[in-house]
């Protein structure tokens, strides 16, 4: 069975944006995407959340660069052809030079289509016999480098490929298979506009370190608030961006809705007293404090004003079981409205 436990957008979605971005190009081809640079400088998270610094903006092409229609015509025939992703990225790592941003944005988009139709694919011969066997048998992590030692000559060769391909080794429930490594990407940093690398830090953040993992929360609530407001802030600042709508599914569907819900085995509340959990308490207050005027402190305000209404007990037990306070069930029902609210004034 396939436990892949990441948002990945729909593939149709994604179809549509390859489609936009090679008609920008086809627009504006060998010209720039804007200023490169640090998609995070302007960060108003709480917890002092900086997202790491993305390259330098490249110098602006003199040299005659290949012609951006071919560049993207030769990697369509590749990404027919492929029968994994390591020869994609292998031509994209030749080539992704001799691309202005827009170009190279592109490039990365259609790598990333491919990830989200074929990462069943790519999963599947994990799960083939033996293999996993072969794989739990190792230490872990399996990195990169440590693939070349598997001592089983099958499972080495798939796990040297998934790395060759851009993927990254992940355990979930004593499973072993690949995910995309967006950390990766972040090589490509000084071709990509600013936005792109803004998106990659994002995706990075999740495919480092997975926010929830064997159906609990991997992370910290401060570093769940980080990601948070840092999705926020790339919905706010980045509002043409064809990466946008996924982002704002990661930031509603996931971040903020487990931030203020918590997770079945990550529960915002004390199993014993039905109160809201003091770390989670001293996050909220933080958030509020630091971010105020964002979608995300507005929000957790007003649980906050809400939980200090009920004694900050969230559930209550009814016929031997949990459910929500009323008042708490209404905020939690309207959550993604209000957010999509809060989110069209930014």
């Amino acid at each position: 069975m396939m436990k892949n436990e990441g948002l990945i957008i729909s593939s149709k979605w994604k179809r549509v944006l390859i489609g936009i971005s090679l008609a920008a190009v086809l627009i504006v081809s060998g010209c720039g995407a804007g200023d490169n640079g640090n998609a995070g400088n302007n960060n108003t998270g709480p917890h002092s959340a900086t997202p790491p610094a993305t390259s330098e903006a490249p110098p602006a092409r003199t040299d005659g660069g290949k012609e951006d229609r071919e560049l993207l015509s030769q990697l369509e025939a590749v990404v027919k052809d492929a029968s994994d992703a390591s020869a994609i990225t292998a031509f994209i790592d030749g080539h992704i030079a001799d691309a202005n941003p827009v170009t190279a944005d592109a490039m990365l988009r259609q790598l990333h289509e491919y990830y989200d139709t074929n990462l069943e694919a790519a999963q599947e011969p994990f799960f083939a016999t033996g293999i996993q066997k072969a794989l739990l048998e190792e230490k872990w992590p399996i990195t990169k480098e440590s693939a070349a030692a598997i001592k089983d000559e099958a499972a080495r060769k798939l796990a040297q490929d998934a790395y060759k391909g851009g993927y990254k080794l992940e355990i979930v429930e004593a499973s072993i298979y690949p995910i995309v490594d967006y950390g990766f990407q972040k090589s490509y940093g000084k071709q990509l506009s600013e936005p792109m690398n803004a998106y990659i830090e994002l995706k990075a953040a999740e495919s480092d370190k997975a926010t929830v993992k064997d159906g609990g929360l991997a992370v910290t609530w401060d570093e769940l608030a980080d990601r948070t407001l840092l999705a926020e802030q790339y919905l706010a600042k980045y509002k043409d961006s064809p990466e946008r709508e996924e982002v704002k599914i990661l930031y509603l569907e996931r971040y903020l809705t487990i931030y203020l819900n918590g997770q079945i085995n990550s529960p915002i509340y004390d199993s014993e007293t039905l109160k809201l959990q003091e770390e989670v308490k001293t996050s909220y207050m933080t958030t509020v404090a630091d971010a105020a005027d964002s979608a995300t402190g507005r929000l957790t305000a007003k649980f906050l004003t809400l939980l200090a209404e009920t004694d900050e007990r969230v559930v209550e037990e009814k016929d031997g079981e949990l459910t929500d306070l009323p008042s708490v069930k209404e905020f939690r029902d309207g959550l993604t409205a209000e957010a999509e609210k809060l989110l069209i004034s930014l």
